[in-house]
């Protein structure tokens, strides 16, 4: 088999750098033609996957949660297989879709039969795993600052960081013609189960059912919602009396003009429509 390795050697300080050794060895154990490639930027690297979009067989990237955005944005709706090995900070896409840490294994998943996902759509593209608002903006780009810190546990410090400036936030939104006025902490629509370097914030969602589960936090007050943050890795969080979920297929947001983060990424601003856009992206080794 002929894969296109793509590698981010900026991801988790160079460890996609080391990974990326063990992975080219691995495929070539397994009898895998590769061809490498080393884009100088986010935006290099989704032109010229989108270039292969349809005509290569495979594209593995070997990266975080930002190279498999910009390869979903490339890859979907065609017939190139997406295999993953996580290399980034958080890796939420990976752990969401149950790929394997080890590299060898992750190579191994990486050559085996796809399966559909859903993906979330916007007006500014799409996302694999978690589209948010609010306070895990904040915490999110307050994480992308902190250079020197490694790992997920970056997201629990921002969150400590960001939390005296906690703030809700009054929402409009239409799930699938309903309409909700709501105030929040967090707005977070989902269609992976895990965001911020390992919450499980929508502990129920199905990648592949054709719905996003839609799940607002708040408003609590300061020390509630910090006592509801640790929860959150666990998914007991939506047991709160501060947690509310739906899910819906089409969500229109209107109301206080929130920027959106969506797999780490910048993904547009409300006034916002997010629809699901069923089996869109083939991705290699899941077992769903």
């Amino acid at each position: 088999m002929k894969i296109h390795l793509f590698f981010n050697p900026a991801a988790a300080a160079g460890r996609s750098a080391m990974r990326l050794g063990a992975a080219l060895a691995t495929f070539r154990t397994l009898g895998a033609e590769v061809v490498l490639h080393r884009p100088d930027s986010a935006a290099s690297a989704r032109a010229h996957m989108a270039e292969l979009a349809g005509e290569a067989e495979r594209i593995v990237v070997v990266g975080g949660d930002g190279m498999v955005h910009q390869a979903a944005n490339a890859l979907a709706g065609s017939s190139t297989v997406l295999g993953i090995i996580r290399a980034g900070t958080g890796n939420d896409t990976a752990t969401s879709l149950g790929l394997p840490d080890d590299v060898n294994e992750a190579c191994r998943a990486a050559l085996r039969p796809a399966t559909a996902i859903d993906l979330i759509e916007s007006d500014v593209g799409v996302a694999v795993t978690v589209a948010t608002a609010g306070f895990s903006v904040a915490v999110n780009d307050r994480a992308n600052t902190m250079k020197r810190i490694k790992g997920g546990v970056k997201y629990t410090i921002a969150s400590l960081v960001e939390l005296p400036k906690l703030r809700r936030y009054p929402v409009s939104m239409t799930l699938d013609g309903v309409e909700h006025n709501i105030e929040a902490n967090v707005i977070a629509v989902a269609n992976t189960r895990y965001f911020g370097g390992g919450m499980k914030i929508a502990p129920n969602a199905v990648l592949n059912n054709g719905q996003l589960d839609v799940v607002v936090i708040g408003p609590a007050p300061r020390l509630a919602f910090a006592v509801l943050l640790p929860t959150i890795f666990s998914g007991r969080h939506i047991a709160s009396r501060y947690v509310t979920v739906h899910r819906a297929s089409k969500i229109e947001f209107a109301g206080a003009a929130l920027d959106l983060r969506a797999d780490g990424e910048t993904f547009g601003a409300m006034p916002t429509t997010l629809t699901v856009r069923p089996q869109s992206l083939l991705v290699a080794g899941l077992d769903i």
